[in-house]
């Protein structure tokens, strides 16, 4: 698992105490992270040899249909992930 990774829990952690984080990294270097928001579930799938896929999933949302956006930076990605959770979290108190 890289550090940014690392960071990110515990951030989401920290910004979003009421999030449910499940992380599952594996011996390959590929590491899946999902956190729900109220209803809503996020998923990050960081692959060290093929880039980082962000994806929301929806109740309605086929299994492995591949992820709604792409990024060869993890840096990116993870900035993506962060402005999708805060979204979230800010959709879900006005809700």
């Amino acid at each position: 698992m890289t550090n940014a990774l690392q960071r990110l829990i515990a951030e989401i952690a920290e910004q979003h105490p009421a999030a449910r984080i499940e992380f599952d990294p594996l011996p390959s270097g590929v590491c899946f992270l999902d956190v729900w928001i109220g209803e809503r579930m996020f998923d990050l799938e960081y692959n060290p040899k093929r880039g980082v896929g962000v994806s929301e999933i929806k109740n309605d949302t086929p299994p492995f249909t591949g992820h709604d956006h792409v990024f060869t930076s993890l840096d990116e990605a993870v900035a993506f992930y962060k402005r999708l959770l805060a979204e979230a979290k800010t959709q879900t108190a006005t809700a």
